[in-house]
């Protein structure tokens, strides 16, 4: 691959490494609302494959994976720039905010949000599935609750 290849490749998972973490983030609401349960069941999903893969390369590799494969792309961009071993929350909180967190501060808000992740997942799975309910006047179709009554049912008002 040629240098621009390497630097595309290394910028295309550092994205994607980005979006999937603001995806998380950002999904971790529909745990504990009831108002959109597919959207809910779809995040559980997603949360528990993205806490798993988290936690499997922290095991394998003591670091991301995405993390990995990106400083592999990076090594091989020829700059003269030495290549960041840094983590990635670390790189993109200095290129975004200017400030760099301690990786303590990460494992610990990271640790954070997989218990709160957890506990959403355990409230969905464990939330009551109401099946063949009696349909309320509210959810009626409008035809239904209005729909006139011939004069021999009662509806006669003389």
């Amino acid at each position: 691959m040629t240098a621009p290849m390497w630097q595309a490749a290394a910028i295309g998972v550092d994205f994607v490494h980005a979006v999937l973490m603001a995806v998380w983030f950002a999904g971790l609401p529909l745990l504990f609302c009831r108002r959109w349960p597919r959207a809910a069941r779809v995040y559980a999903i997603y949360a528990i494959a993205f806490v798993g893969a988290s936690w499997l390369s922290q095991w394998l590799w003591g670091e991301c994976f995405l993390t990995a494969i990106a400083l592999y792309f990076w090594e091989h961009v020829p700059s003269s720039a030495p290549v960041s071993n840094e983590w990635f929350t670390v790189r993109i909180a200095r290129a975004v905010f200017h400030l760099a967190p301690s990786h303590k501060s990460i494992v610990l808000v990271s640790e954070g949000m997989i218990v709160a992740t957890a506990g959403g997942v355990l409230l969905h799975v464990r939330r009551p599935r109401v099946r063949g309910a009696r349909a309320s006047p509210s959810n009626r179709p409008r035809e239904a609750r209005w729909a006139p009554v011939s004069p021999g049912e009662g509806g006669d008002l003389r």
